[in-house]
């Protein structure tokens, strides 16, 4: 039967294979899996389920207890009244009404109780023969696990603004992601969400980085750390320190907060894959007894497209005079002659200057760096300074030195956003325990076997 079952996932997952082969042989075969896949394989690998589990609760008690068909009936009737009182418990503390889950529930505890007295049994003779009794009850425990996590798993990150994502996205999609812009706070299932900015991961140190905190290298997988890095309230980077990256790696903060306290930090990954479809997303976990909530990114910024800017406006500002930058409160602080840019230094007739702009975002300050060059007294050149998180690009138009002043050039741009899923599974660390157990279980049966072998030689 776990054959049957391997070969129908197996055959149609192979499918583009068996496709690429076909065409070799001039044969157009165009094998497709149905759209509803969930639905697909659901259908039957519930009844291989049933059917595994049936066999394996009443094979043991053949194996073990070597009855015969007379007294089959006697031997299975207190498992099966026992396995009928538990099912009712379950089903109506977890509301399960679909009849094909109904099915796989009362098998799933079948098999583990009717496991259960064969344990029993076979432990008061040799404990070392109680593997296979032990293996058997962890398929049991992750029939009921992956019942309740899979069939029962609620999206609760739906869009609740009454607007659309976007037009050019399914419905679907539209209905069950949340989109959160940088810094500002969201309601899902109870919690307050806000999504804090994008963040790299050194190798070999514990914590993640703002991609705001560091300046990039010739080498895609170096950076240098442009402040003291701090993780948990512990540093983990000074300033200037070189460390190495995944550069294909983005990790996403979002927190969640309950009654203005922090009920969990996840990092959701986004790894920049084009042979897989651009990009893989990798949930990050909450933990709870009863349930997990799994939270991917469903759609990640494009970094690679050009933003649409805003037209620029010019300010013109003096040392210490406070502005507004895209609704931001931002100070000039100082205005300073610098002599390389990016490690390469500047010619003696070159004349660079850098303005260090502080903004005050939501949580915490940011600063912009724009540059004003000379170049052979005659060429001039300006380098913007971009605050990605904030939507904002500030550029050092001109300096006058009569009045003071210094021109500042402003661009703005929509906030950094994230489009995420959320989703709660009830009941999925039932499947990790009998995950567990099985092992426990394999593990006692190969060390009898592995035993008996020494034995025998």
């Amino acid at each position: 039967m776990l054959c049957f079952s391997g070969f129908h996932v197996i055959i149609p997952t192979s499918y583009p294979v068996i496709n690429e082969i076909g065409g070799w042989f001039g044969l157009d075969l165009r094998l497709a899996v149905p759209g509803d896949q969930i639905h697909y394989y659901s259908r039957y690998q519930i009844w291989f389920g049933v059917l595994v589990a049936l066999a394996s609760g009443t094979a043991q008690f053949f194996w073990w207890r070597k009855i015969d068909k007379s007294n089959l009936l006697k031997e299975l009737l207190y498992p099966f009244l026992i396995s009928l009182v538990v099912f009712a418990l379950i089903i109506s503390m977890g509301k399960i009404y679909k009849p094909a889950y109904l099915v796989l529930t009362l098998a799933g505890v079948y098999l583990i109780v009717s496991n259960l007295k064969v344990l029993f049994t076979v432990s008061k003779v040799n404990k070392s023969l109680s593997g296979g009794a032990i293996a058997h009850l962890g398929v049991g425990l992750m029939l009921i696990g992956i019942m309740f996590s899979a069939g029962y798993s609620n999206v609760v990150s739906l869009n609740n603004t009454g607007m659309l994502i976007s037009k050019d996205l399914p419905t679907e999609f539209n209905r069950d992601n949340l989109l959160l812009f940088i810094h500002e706070p969201r309601q899902m299932a109870g919690y307050e969400i806000e999504f804090l900015g994008e963040r790299v991961k050194p190798n070999g140190i514990r914590g993640y980085v703002s991609k705001n905190d560091i300046d990039l290298t010739l080498d895609p997988y170096k950076v240098i750390a442009t402040k003291d890095i701090y993780f948990k309230d512990k540093k983990i980077l000074s300033a200037t320190d070189t460390f190495e990256i995944n550069p294909e790696n983005t990790f996403y903060e979002v927190e969640l907060r309950k009654e203005g306290k922090v009920a969990a930090v996840l990092f959701p990954r986004v790894q920049i894959n084009p042979a897989m479809g651009g990009f893989v997303a990798s949930p990050d976990i909450e933990r709870h007894v009863v349930r997990d909530l799994y939270t991917h990114v469903s759609l990640p910024m494009n970094r690679e497209e050009e933003p649409e800017w805003s037209e620029l406006t010019e300010e013109r500002i003096q040392l210490n005079q406070q502005f507004f930058v895209n609704d931001y409160v931002a100070t000039l602080e100082e205005v300073v002659r610098i002599h390389e840019i990016d490690g390469f230094k500047l010619d003696e007739a070159d004349v660079a200057v850098k303005a260090k702009i502080k903004v005050k975002g939501e949580r915490h300050e940011y600063f912009a760096e724009p540059i004003f060059l000379i170049r052979s007294k005659s060429q001039v050149g300006r380098i913007p300074s971009e605050i990605n998180d904030l939507g904002v690009k500030i550029t050092l138009l001109n300096i006058h030195p009569d009045t003071g002043e210094f021109s500042l050039g402003i661009n703005t741009r929509q906030k950094d956003w994230v489009i995420i899923k959320a989703i709660e599974m009830p009941l999925i660390n039932v499947l990790w325990l009998g995950t567990c157990v099985l092992m426990v279980g394999f593990t006692v049966a190969m060390v009898r076997r592995f035993k008996d072998f020494s034995k025998e030689n």
